[in-house]
């Protein structure tokens, strides 16, 4: 019968019995001391602050989806890397070697007696970020030492491979870069590539190279490394460079094999880094992942317990509501 009720109907209830329907939901009385009157009860904002929950659980939990999937893609991607790093190390690292200078110790023990020399600064990065501190940590040590070399009277230029590499080092050193290489190193290094970048780098005028690139020691670790390669051609004549001191060059001081031999042994040392470097920057962005998924499931177990805890005071506040609306009209009736 309530169903053929006209909504004029409600005008038959007694005032006071009305007047708890229509508001006991809406208003409450206000605080002590306040303005008077009633104030309006923000029902649908824990409605929209539960869904904004709810969106916001969602879309970290897809975070932690992708994350996830990054992770493994990393992980696959490494064992590839470790293969043909394993393969190339073993000539890589020993013509690395062939063709650079003193260690780091002997070079400082020299320093009372050096001249200030040109130096190009060869920095192996990645183009993709998401990767940890792989980045970070060499342009973090090379921006000193660049500003300490200069202090004492070097001439300090950098060429950059990377993207991640160029940005950070825009702002650390800015008037020291003089090229970039970017968009060629997301894929798998490539002896081509190597080649043409020895071939830009032993055209320009040096005293010695200094590379710097992260050296991979497991998944958990790498180093950043610091190589540097002397001058090996353009030498006056009938000089030989200091490494080779204790080797044949056939024919004697020539030119045009010294000169060969360091752009190969540029483009090979340059070739073996990149490998290096691939490696450390696939093993930081797999633990990258790893932690990201770990904090977005954290955060997912944290907002969760936040929504439950949420909206079961909305159900007691509801629950509340009801029951003192239920004793307004009994109260009404029994006035009645």
């Amino acid at each position: 019968r309530s169903s053929r009720l006209k909504p004029q109907a409600c005008n038959m209830l007694p005032a006071r019995r009305a007047a708890a329907v229509a508001t006991r939901a809406f208003v409450r009385e206000a605080p002590t001391g306040g303005a008077g009157g009633v104030v309006a009860i923000q029902t649908r904002g824990m409605a929209e602050s539960l869904f904004d929950m709810r969106t916001r659980i969602a879309a970290t939990e897809n975070v932690a989806k992708l994350t996830g999937v990054m992770k493994l893609v990393a992980a696959s991607k490494l064992r590839g890397c470790e293969m043909r790093l394993q393969a190339g190390r073993p000539f890589g690292g020993s013509l690395l070697n062939s063709v650079t200078e003193k260690t780091k110790e002997e070079v400082e023990g020299e320093e009372s007696t050096r001249k200030a020399s040109h130096q190009l600064h060869v920095v192996i990065s990645s183009d993709r970020g998401l990767c940890g501190s792989v980045n970070s940590n060499m342009t973090r040590a090379l921006a000193p030492t660049v500003k300490a070399l200069e202090a004492e009277g070097d001439t300090i230029d950098i060429f950059v491979c990377g993207d991640k590499g160029k940005q950070q080092l825009s702002r650390m050193v800015p008037t020291n870069i003089v090229h970039a290489i970017t968009d060629a190193f997301d894929k798998d290094p490539a002896f081509g590539l190597a080649a043409k970048i020895a071939e830009f780098i032993v055209a320009r005028d040096f005293d010695v190279i200094t590379f710097w690139y992260n050296e991979f020691e497991n998944a958990a670790r790498f180093n950043v490394t610091t190589k540097r390669v002397p001058k090996l051609a353009g030498l006056p004549v009938g000089q030989r460079p200091s490494l080779f001191k204790d080797y044949d060059v056939e024919p004697e001081d020539n030119e045009e094999a010294l000169a060969n031999m360091m752009e190969y042994g540029v483009a090979g040392s340059l070739y073996y880094m990149m490998l290096e470097a691939q490696c450390s920057e696939m093993a930081s962005r797999m633990t990258a992942m790893d932690s990201a998924t770990n904090n977005a499931n954290e955060m997912v177990d944290a907002l969760t317990l936040h929504y439950n805890r949420a909206r079961q005071a909305k159900i007691t506040t509801e629950l509340t509501e009801i029951i003192g609306g239920a004793e307004v009209l009994q109260a009404g009736e029994a006035d009645d």
